[in-house]
């Protein structure tokens, strides 16, 4: 049976259904894609017939019965239908409780079909925090859902674009938190979490890790900030003594432009801003995330919910595009050591 990517629709007012169709449609004459799309069937042909696309869809299913039989029977691009939108108050960039659970609801059900061995590996779309908490979850964001569903709070995100695997020493959260967590036990934590994660074949560990400064460095080469002082330098060093090949801390306006050369194998940085900043720039059209800490892979393109260009037929599709090539990549590589 082939391996079969598995799609969750994201925030459905916004643009991921008119994104999701246009990707699959670009993808649809290679052979080596086989999709399986979870998402509200009313809303996806309503987009399509609004925005006058074709749908790509060669199979529909609507429980895990026929899902299989689908696989069994070789059909490449499959829509499993999750949720039932009641398209008489639906409207285009208008979240509610009721969108908040379709997009929750596509979410669990593609993790499901991915942990009951129907599919490998997961591409995710935006979700609105907003729609979720008026659909009263207390998670508000893909990451925090995943780690429910998975049963699992050991995750970590790392950003891939431009060349760039770029690690955060946290998540998105505030300034001010982020600076908390700047410990010497904290960075030495996940340069060894790294550094396993990096076992995979995806990587090149023959290339260090580049940690990244948080503080400008002097033209004399020292540093501004205590917390090069008293975490990150001491932690670097430390981590080096347990054999782990790690260089840093680095200056970030040259670590990135390195890195895009193809220096280094990844990039840890203090704060997550920094991080999205950078591979931002770096591809601005195929930046991604993947998850890690899984049982499967999870990629997802680096985009908001699309709310303001909803139901235009604007919406971009070449980062969703990327997210499913990067996708299927990682699950052919040995990414589970």
């Amino acid at each position: 049976m082939q391996r079969y990517t598995v799609i969750a629709m994201g925030e459905c007012a916004g643009t991921s259904p008119e994104m999701i169709i246009k990707a699959v449609k670009s993808l649809s004459s290679d052979p080596s894609v086989w999709l399986i799309v979870v998402g509200d069937d009313g809303v996806f042909r309503k987009t399509a017939m609004d925005l006058s696309l074709s749908l790509p869809f060669t199979y529909y299913a609507d429980d895990e019965k026929s899902l299989r039989e689908a696989e069994e029977n070789g059909e490449a691009l499959i829509f499993y239908t999750s949720s039932s939108i009641n398209l008489s108050s639906f409207a285009y960039g208008k979240v509610s409780a009721e969108t908040g659970m379709a997009s929750y609801l596509a979410l669990k059900k593609a993790t499901e079909i991915i942990q009951n061995g129907l599919g490998h590996s997961l591409v995710t779309c935006a979700v609105s925090g907003d729609a979720l908490k008026a659909a009263g979850y207390k998670e508000h964001s893909v990451f925090e859902l995943l780690s429910v569903f998975a049963s699992t709070a050991r995750l970590g995100n790392m950003l891939r674009g431009g060349g760039l695997n770029i690690f955060g020493l946290t998540q998105r959260c505030s300034l001010e938190t982020a600076l908390s967590y700047i410990k010497r036990e904290n960075i030495i934590s996940a340069l060894v979490e790294i550094d396993s994660i990096m076992m995979s074949s995806y990587f090149d560990r023959s290339k260090p890790i580049a940690v990244v400064s948080l503080n400008p460095m002097n033209p004399d080469g020292s540093w501004t900030g205590k917390e090069e002082e008293e975490a990150i330098i001491p932690a670097v060093e430390i981590v080096k003594s347990l054999g782990i090949n790690v260089e840093g801390p680095l200056p970030a306006e040259q670590v990135f432009s390195d890195g895009v050369e193809g220096k280094y194998s990844s990039i840890l940085v203090m704060t997550a801003s920094v991080g999205f900043a950078a591979v931002g720039a770096a591809s601005p059209k195929k930046a991604s995330v993947i998850t890690w800490g899984l049982p499967f892979m999870r990629v997802g393109p680096l985009l908001d919910a699309g709310l303001k260009d909803a139901g235009k037929g604007t919406a971009d599709s070449e980062r969703m595009e990327a997210a499913i090539a990067l996708a299927l990549i990682l699950r052919s590589a040995s990414l589970m050591a």
